[in-house]
């Protein structure tokens, strides 16, 4: 009996890996076959002569980081990018018919060299078309923003392993990419830094660098510098760490708890980045002196050479305050993480100390809210709220989503509410104290990230 089941199930078994590899064979291969061929089709290698706007890019014959474009993946808008592109030695480019626009019928792959120079350019109508559809910065949400900066850092930070130093105008291409988010929508991409904390508890170099960037940002034109500048300082802040690529990455990860030769060694960082990013030419030296100068201080504490509060770069000292808060707010090793108000509290502390002008702490503080993004209060209604936003001018005013009601129980939906503005229904809420979310069990993230399920 036991022998008969035995067959039967040994039957079955090789009856259903007979059906299943059937049925690969009849319709999932044939489609996948199918779907691979028109992904084929789709693309197509040009001279960069017969690029026109309109079309589609998803290849260069160049390295991203000897261009100055962020992605090669990207609409072709104007005559300008295609005249940038011969430029930086451009000459073939893979395109995507699917997407864009396709060469001209009397066109065919064998005869790109039989081409003239100036091909035909599509009628204006159907390129309006195509560029209507490519998403321009602005209409971009900020977590696209965001997740496109973040691999463009860790391709730079990868090329810096493997000790190639980025270009000036790439370095340059992802910072504008991010100021000019910012400049749209500083709370969203705020946010976007928010979320990355709660999401990620042990941040890599890239994410440090990317965050301080947009920080850097924020305190850059909460300053009053011009773009020039702003960008400086993105800059800088972007490859402040870049030295770190150069010392063993266990000591790097264990870095906040490193003392005696260990901690002297990494101190070393600032030249060494400042080394290796000089073996690119071009590179302003504004940006040399953020990477070398971020860690002093104004009171002559600071390292590698103790400057003092005249000899330090402005614009390092905006990127040193921000590489403080972030390392403050972000857990490493076994050091957990300040919630962001206790790290506010810390800032101005070292601004009484004189470790930072207090000029730039004021600012750092109205930058980012005495209560930053991501912060959960405990209102005078007893209700608890999420801070979403910040009011530079009332600083103890925040923008905030109350989650539950003064009982403990979660609204259904939150209320957004503006503390420093009049409340619809007469109720006036204040702050009361910040509580710890890991202490009161609340995921922050689900509040801030409307892609999360509020169940997470």
């Amino acid at each position: 009996m036991q022998q008969a089941s035995t067959a039967i199930i040994k039957f079955n078994a090789e009856f259903a890996d007979m059906t299943l590899r059937s049925v690969f064979r009849r319709h999932v291969r044939p489609a996948i076959l199918q779907t691979w061929s028109i992904v084929v089709m789709a693309t197509k290698q040009i001279a960069i002569e017969q690029l026109v706007p309109g079309m589609y890019l998803v290849d260069v014959d160049v390295p991203w980081y000897r261009t100055p474009f962020l992605f090669h993946k990207r609409m072709v808008n104007d005559l300008q990018t295609i005249e940038i592109m011969k430029q930086y030695g451009i000459r073939m480019v893979t395109i995507d018919t699917s997407k864009g626009a396709d060469l001209p019928l009397t066109t065919t792959p064998s005869s790109v060299n039989d081409q003239p120079a100036g091909p035909t350019v599509p009628p204006p109508q159907e390129a309006q078309v195509e560029r209507a559809t490519e998403p321009v910065l602005g209409c971009q949400p900020a977590v696209v923003i965001y997740a496109q900066a973040k691999e463009a850092v860790e391709r730079i930070f990868d090329d810096l392993e493997r000790g190639v130093p980025p270009t000036p105008e790439a370095t340059k291409a992802i910072v504008s990419n991010v100021l000019d988010h910012v400049l749209n929508d500083r709370v969203a991409i705020a946010t976007q830094v928010a979320i990355q904390k709660i999401k990620q508890f042990d941040r890599s170099l890239t994410g440090h660098a990317l965050d301080t960037c947009v920080l850097s940002l924020i305190v850059a034109i909460e300053s009053g510098l011009e773009q020039p500048q702003q960008e400086l300082v993105g800059m800088g802040a972007l490859l402040h760490d870049a030295g770190y690529v150069r010392l063993p990455r266990n000591l790097v990860r264990k870095r906040d708890e490193c003392s005696g030769q260990d901690k002297t060694l990494l101190e070393q960082h600032c030249k060494l980045g400042v080394t290796l990013l000089s073996e690119h030419p071009g590179m302003h030296e504004d940006v040399l002196r953020i990477v070398l100068e971020h860690h002093e201080r104004t009171d002559g504490t600071g390292f590698p050479a103790a400057l003092g509060n005249d000899k330090i770069s402005p614009l390092a000292q905006i990127v040193g305050i921000v590489d403080v808060y972030d390392a403050m707010v972000t857990r490493r090793g076994t050091r957990p993480a300040l919630i962001p108000h206790d790290a506010v509290r810390q800032l101005f502390l070292a601004g009484e100390r004189g470790q930072f002008p207090k000029p730039l702490v004021e600012t750092m503080i109205r930058s980012i809210g005495v209560y930053p993004v991501g912060s959960l209060l405990k209102l005078n209604t007893g209700e608890q709220a999420v801070v979403v936003g910040v009011n530079p001018q009332q600083r103890l005013k925040p923008l905030v989503k109350v989650t539950t009601d003064p009982q403990g129980g979660s609204y259904a939906t939150p209320l957004e509410i503006d503390l420093a503005a009049p409340s619809s229904d007469h109720t006036v809420r204040t702050v009361l104290r910040v509580l710890d979310p890991i202490h009161e069990r609340v995921n922050v993230a689900i509040h801030l990230d409307p892609i999360l399920p509020r169940a997470a």
